[in-house]
């Protein structure tokens, strides 16, 4: 079986380039570096987070669940803590410095949803904290999923169609009547993001035989969700140029950030977790992507910052990449590492199976086939392996957006 990586981290290193170039667009080149396309729009970058993000957590605690007969939340919240608290208060901490210098003001509110992971329900009141409403939707996640997942029983997946109907139903609602806390940063609005990777999950191993199968018919096939993204973002700017007054179905269900795209975005993560020996592949497994990818996180956390005018030079372009990443380096080594290194050394609950275990008993991969090369996510997904961080970091796992 190869050990070689899929490009999981390529993918969050190109959502965090989305984000941040994004940014860059808006406070340095005020949107004129490259208009028109989603493409390039920091939303289309933290939906792919959020995608992934739904994807891998359900991954592991379906792994979890055939292993152990159950999850445990006191090991899932704790592992959420401390995988994700360290860096977020360090920036909160950092800024209470900078405020406390008078570079930076936050109001009480700010701060207070801030600190209670609210934030997408209170993310327009200052640049600096904005960025933390992903993650307040990711934290809400993560409170509430867990719970279904583990008293639920099958019929989480009810729940989980529940949720991606009802999130562009908020949308469509959103489009027509403003309403404070409802608009699109919120949990309302963005939760089927998450929803749609969890899906995809728990029917991994069906999608990823029909992958299989129209591949082999032709090898063409992969290429299908790539095209109809162009082809939704196409459609978008095409009803704002013409008016054509679609945006009641495209706002909820057409754009890149709608149902449709994030169908198409975990489509492409499960081809790209099992194709990776293809042009596709081999770009998102280069050495630059996976180093990005494993700083996605403190990347994302950090660079809000560096395009802040408060903060004077420091925002300016090209010094303010530099900071960004020279900043989510110092990030990601003095802080999530050894966080990392604290979580792989929690108590484990149970023995390492075997294959028989599998989450993905049904699947049949051909083994021999040219055009399916196994790897170590495959291993993952075969052996429920336990979540073991410094695995996971290999296939780019990180639960944050």
């Amino acid at each position: 079986m190869k050990k070689q990586i899929p490009g999981l981290n390529g993918l969050r290193a190109l959502s965090i380039f989305i984000v941040i170039f994004s940014h860059l667009n808006i406070r340095n080149y005020h949107g004129q570096l490259v208009p028109g396309t989603q493409f390039l729009d920091g939303q289309f970058g933290v939906t792919i987070f959020f995608v992934l993000s739904g994807f891998l957590i359900t991954t592991l605690l379906l792994n979890e669940e055939n292993r152990l007969g159950e999850i445990s939340l006191r090991d899932f919240y704790l592992k959420r803590i401390i995988r994700i608290f360290p860096v977020y208060f360090v920036l909160l901490a950092v800024y209470n410095i900078l405020q406390a210098k008078h570079v930076l003001h936050f109001s009480t509110i700010s701060w207070l949803t801030a600190i209670t992971y609210t934030k997408d329900f209170n993310w327009n009141t200052d640049w600096e904290m904005a960025h933390l409403w992903s993650l307040s939707v990711e934290e809400q996640f993560y409170l509430f999923w867990p719970l279904v997942f583990l008293f639920a029983g099958k019929r989480r997946v009810r729940f989980a169609f529940f949720v991606v109907i009802l999130a562009p139903i908020c949308r469509m609602i959103a489009a027509r009547y403003e309403h404070p806390g409802f608009d699109m940063y919120s949990i309302f609005q963005r939760s089927d993001a998450l929803m749609w990777g969890c899906i995809f999950a728990i029917y991994h191993s069906r999608i990823l035989a029909f992958i299989q199968r129209m591949v082999s018919i032709n090898r063409l096939m992969l290429l299908v969700p790539f095209l109809l993204l162009i082809a939704v973002d196409q459609f978008t700017q095409l009803n704002h140029i013409y008016n054509w007054h679609l945006g009641m179905l495209i706002v909820p269900f057409g754009n890149l950030t709608g149902t449709l795209g994030c169908i198409l975005i975990a489509t492409i993560i499960i081809f790209t977790g099992h194709y990776s020996d293809n042009i596709w592949g081999r770009f998102l497994n280069t050495k630059v992507m996976n180093y990005i990818g494993v700083l996605s996180y403190s990347l994302y956390i950090w660079q809000q910052l560096f395009f802040s005018h408060k903060i004077g030079i420091f925002s300016s372009w090209p010094l303010n990449i530099v900071m960004i990443f020279l900043v989510a380096n110092v990030s990601y080594y003095f802080i999530e590492k050894p966080f990392l290194g604290l979580k792989n050394r929690m108590p484990k609950r149970g023995p390492y199976p075997g294959p028989e275990y599998s989450v993905h008993q049904d699947r049949q991969p051909e083994a021999e086939s040219e055009i399916y090369q196994p790897n170590i996510f495959d291993q993952i997904c075969a052996t429920n392996s336990r979540y073991d961080p410094l695995l996971l970091q290999k296939i780019g796992y990180s639960e944050h957006a």
